[in-house]
């Protein structure tokens, strides 16, 4: 089963076009705690689908331009 990941680099472009400079800041406009979006963006967290639509909704890009395959051998066993 293939896992996928939010794709920081990804994000980060994406948030730079937006004008939204930090993580935090992103946390405080989506109206979650840093930490929630700390896990969100977690590479041991395999985000929930609804949770990569409803990020990419308020960015406003396809679900598909924030995620990436997980690369063999990060995960932790």
């Amino acid at each position: 089963m293939e896992m996928y990941q939010i794709d920081k680099a990804k994000l980060r472009g994406i948030m730079a076009k937006k004008k939204i400079s930090t993580f935090s800041q992103l946390a405080k406009m989506l109206g979650i705690s840093k930490n929630q979006l700390s896990n969100i963006l977690s590479d041991k967290y395999s985000p929930i689908k609804s949770n990569i639509v409803e990020l990419a909704k308020f960015l406003e890009v396809e679900p598909l331009k924030l995620i990436s395959k997980r690369q063999k051998g990060s995960d932790l066993k």
